[in-house]
């Protein structure tokens, strides 16, 4: 019988998160809702090497990176896993999980690893007993068969699903993992007269919207992220570099969350904020500007994905409030929207106009004066049909999941009606330079505000999982020590 200790043992390799040892009956959960979905049998490869084994240099630091889809259905971070579900086996062998041979001299370098024992000696049988009962699954093979059992596959079925990211029209990432996969399956089975198709938009289907556990684990990521913003805000006025600023919320992240971050902070003060995936965070941070953060922690497999924009001396000036407002206003807007049924490209495209709106009733008519450079000039004319609105800079949204972005890289998605169970990111932004007299007095400057929430999708509407960590502009003020 495994032990809670046991599962903390192997708390890097089998991800259990708070669910503890439940683990296992969500994971089967899973595998069963795909079983009931396919008519052909469906391979899931995960990683072969950790990130960065092939490059000598480079020392590795992520808890967690397996390919998604198998950390979805098995929950084993480690290399040398693949998965099968077959409808057509008997019961009890519709499920085949391939792992590596279990090799006690990379454990004494990286840890423990789940793994078979060769033979059949007394270890290897209570090895692979322990396996099952983790797992779940009860036939267990060495990773090396794989090619042969693929190969056996293809003479007894005309078809194989094999999770890639292909979509319709052709499209494909060449240098995705799981291209490289698909192509090795079909080698192995065409001559069978097998022929392989991507299942990626089906078990995305299935695996997007949260169930009860992820939720649990999305509300925890929350908590750790909101507590580490809250820590960082009354020290903000003495810090006075954005790696300085990152590290110290980075640190209060750390300290909460075993998981470590959902992704690289960016902290990018005054016209930093401008690049949007500025990762440099090694500029000093000057008197008056403003300090764009995008951050967030995990929680097992989910995330925290937050954006706050936050005056570094503890005041909003006037032109500061101004545009957070408008900001804030729009990103309300578009909370207000989301609902079963819309579309992420409608959700853009009525953001981005009230935005516009916004910018029009309170900025421009009173004088002020904008340059942005994704809304004229070079960039604004570069072809990008992904946009929903000429003077749209980035997406409003995107989906969330197992990764930190999940659903299609090609975000097709953006044009299916949202369902309930899926969360979304919530993140209007604005950037340029912008110059306007208020209060007899002439403010101008270099900024970029983002305002990010994560909502998931309710049959009416939407919940707010960031609606407790502090944006209020006076809530922001108060908490660094700057007057309401």
């Amino acid at each position: 019988m495994i032990r809670s200790k046991d599962y903390q043992t192997l708390s890097r390799v089998f991800i259990t998160g708070i669910a503890g040892a439940k683990a296992r009956g969500h994971y089967a959960r899973r595998r069963r809702e795909h079983l009931e979905t396919a008519d052909f049998p469906w391979i899931f490869h995960g990683l072969e090497h950790e990130p960065g084994a092939e490059l000598h240099w480079l020392m590795n630091g992520i808890r967690l990176f397996q390919e998604p889809s198998v950390q979805y259905l098995v929950g084993i971070n480690q290399p040398g896993v693949s998965l099968v579900l077959d409808p057509s086996a008997p019961l009890g062998r519709r499920e085949i999980l391939f792992l590596p041979a279990k090799d006690p001299a990379r454990e004494f370098w990286d840890g423990i690893r789940l793994g078979l024992v060769a033979g059949r000696s007394e270890e290897s049988r209570q090895n692979l007993s322990f396996l099952r009962e983790l797992t779940g699954i009860e036939r267990i093979l060495p990773s090396e068969d794989l090619p042969a059992f693929l190969s056996a596959l293809g003479t007894r079925h005309p078809t194989l699903g094999v999770f890639q990211q292909k979509y319709p029209g052709g499209k494909s990432l060449p240098d995705d993992p799981s291209t490289a996969f698909a192509r090795r399956v079909a080698s192995l089975v065409r001559p069978h007269g097998c022929r392989v198709v991507s299942i990626a938009p089906d078990h995305l289907r299935l695996r997007l919207p949260l169930d009860s556990w992820q939720m649990a684990e999305c509300e925890q990521a929350q908590k750790w992220t909101r507590e580490a913003f809250e820590e960082l805000l009354p020290a903000l006025p003495g810090l006075c570099s954005e790696h300085a600023i990152a590290g110290v919320l980075e640190g209060q992240m750390l300290r909460r969350s075993p998981w470590g971050l959902a992704f690289p902070t960016i902290c990018a003060a005054g016209a930093n904020a401008g690049v949007l995936h500025y990762m440099k965070n090694d500029e000093p941070v000057l008197a008056g500007s403003m300090v764009l953060l995008d951050f967030g922690c995990r929680s097992a497999t989910m995330h925290a994905d937050i954006s706050r924009t936050v005056p570094a001396s503890g005041k909003f000036n006037p032109l500061q409030r101004l545009l957070y407002g408008v900001v804030l206003d729009a990103q309300a807007h578009a909370e207000r929207l989301v609902r079963p049924g819309i579309t992420i490209r409608e959700l853009n495209c009525a953001t981005w106009q009230h935005l516009e709106d916004l910018l029009e009733e309170r900025f421009l008519s009173r004088g002020g004066v904008m340059h942005r450079p994704y809304a004229e000039g070079n960039l604004a004319t570069l072809p990008n049909k992904s946009k929903a609105h000429p003077k749209q800079p980035h997406g409003l949204s995107h989906l969330m999941g197992e990764q930190e972005h999940d659903g299609d890289p090609f975000r097709i998605y953006q044009d299916e009606p949202l369902r309930a169970g899926l969360m979304l990111s919530n993140e209007p932004g604005l950037y340029g330079r912008f110059r306007i007299r208020l209060e007899g007095r002439l403010w101008e400057g270099s900024l970029g505000i983002r305002i990010e929430d994560d909502l998931v999708v309710t049959p009416k509407g939407c919940q707010n999982l960031s609606i407790d960590l502090p944006k209020d502009p006076d809530e922001i003020q108060r908490r660094i020590g700057g007057a309401p």
